[in-house]
């Protein structure tokens, strides 16, 4: 009998020690609108690879806690941390305005011209990395992978790693558009231009207020 439960045991403890794997189905997009065909998407983790395909469409299999890397020459590179909670993504590609650019995206055929010129100039407010985001707390969490989400009094705050007090608040203090707020809930993701980390200078005016870190975000 004690031979039989060690038997199961060194077959069953190495395969609990695998990571886990997980498909995701996704799609990529350029101006929150346009599908987005021939984008290159990897998992760093799994080691595999994919193409989307012309309605922009990806599935791939990673790991547990992989890392996605989305690659299409004339955008900028996106990466994004899987969730084991993830099974269908959309993912917003910034396109990046440069003469050169156009050509390249349009000789990969990611993206027709028409919709390409079109997003440029009716949709350039979803043509931004926090429009991936409904909320704006994981938007400064990919800003800003220092910070992470705590919770004081019940209220989701910011925190900057490293900063902690032994009483009071550990909270950065958050400065939108030049102004001190306590609640940013309200914030819609695809009104942001930045999100930031003040150090310095720009961080000593709100002195002791900022004693936790302070962070910027700019709205349109």
């Amino acid at each position: 009998m004690k031979g039989i439960i060690v038997f199961f045991t060194l077959i069953f403890i190495p395969l609990l020690s695998f990571p886990q794997n997980q498909e995701i189905n996704g799609v990529i997009v350029a101006f929150n609108k346009f599908s987005l065909k021939n984008v290159l998407v990897k998992a760093k983790k799994a080691k595999t690879e994919t193409l989307t395909n012309d309605l922009g469409i990806f599935n791939i299999n990673v790991k547990k806690n992989d890392i996605l890397i989305i690659e299409a020459d004339g955008f900028a590179n996106y990466r994004y941390k899987v969730k084991s909670t993830d099974k269908s993504l959309k993912i917003n590609l910034i396109y990046e305005d440069k003469k050169k650019n156009k050509e390249n995206v349009l000789n990969a055929e990611y993206i027709h011209e028409d919709d390409l010129e079109y997003g440029l100039e009716f949709l350039a407010a979803e043509n931004s990395v926090f429009s991936n985001f409904t909320d704006v707390y994981d938007a400064i969490s990919y800003a800003l992978p220092a910070s992470s989400i705590i919770f004081e009094n019940g209220e989701k705050k910011i925190q900057i790693r490293g900063a902690k007090t032994l009483t009071g608040s550990n909270a950065a203090l958050i400065v939108l558009d030049g102004m001190i707020v306590d609640d940013i809930s309200f914030i819609v993701t695809s009104e942001i231009v930045s999100i930031s980390h003040l150090t310095g200078p720009p961080a000593a005016i709100y002195g002791t207020r900022g004693a936790n870190g302070v962070i910027s975000i700019i709205t349109k």
